[in-house]
């Protein structure tokens, strides 16, 4: 029998559904894998897209701190669910691509710790994913990390995207049991890869 956060998922597949990536929520495991590679320090984590908010929880059982969590959510039908699922967390209503304008103050007090993402990115041209990742990454001064997850093969991200942004890509986890299996996909920025270089 399916669960609140389903029939909520589905009922706005059914009324838009080239504005959600799949018919079913991600899976508690995709976003157990998509939390397990955040990086270990203290800081903000701005979730792009909360949906129903499987990575919203996921997030919180592995030790980020509700006032440390930054939900955006375009859906009101979305938003307004997860305002109520999640009390404690920071739930903005708002469009990702305005995401800088969305958090700032906030970010000016703690500093992003990372940016996880449950945006469809493969529908999106090479403007809109430049658009999207610069704007995010600028929050942690290009550095990154930025999540993402993708049905796909292959990342999402554009490959002329990474090269003019200068992102290194590692697929950090394949996890079979999500409908359909999904991949989770790592991007950061010169300053990490020349950090760990050093």
């Amino acid at each position: 029998m399916a669960n609140n956060a389903e029939l909520v998922f589905f009922s706005k597949w059914l009324r838009s559904p080239l504005g959600v990536a799949s018919v079913t929520p991600s899976s508690a495991r995709l976003a157990r894998a998509m939390a397990a590679n955040l990086p270990v320090r203290d800081g903000l984590v701005i979730e792009l897209g909360g949906g129903t908010g499987p990575i919203t929880r996921a997030l919180l059982e592995c030790g980020v701190s509700p006032d440390h969590l930054i939900v955006i959510e375009r859906d009101a039908h979305f938003h307004d669910y997860l305002k109520q699922r999640f009390p404690g967390v920071t739930v903005i209503r708002g469009d990702a691509f305005q995401v800088h304008a969305l958090v700032e103050g906030l970010e000016r007090e703690i500093p992003t710790r990372a940016v996880v993402s449950g945006l469809p990115m493969v529908p999106m041209n090479a403007g809109d994913q430049h658009r999207l990742m610069s704007r995010a990454l600028a929050l942690s001064q290009g550095a990154g990390p930025f999540i993402q997850f993708s049905y796909g093969l292959r990342s999402p991200l554009k490959q002329s995207v990474q090269r003019e942004l200068g992102l290194s890509v590692r697929c950090a986890a394949q996890v079979w049991r999500n409908l359909p299996p999904a991949k989770v996909w790592v991007y950061e920025g010169d300053g990490v890869a020349h950090a760990r270089a050093s």
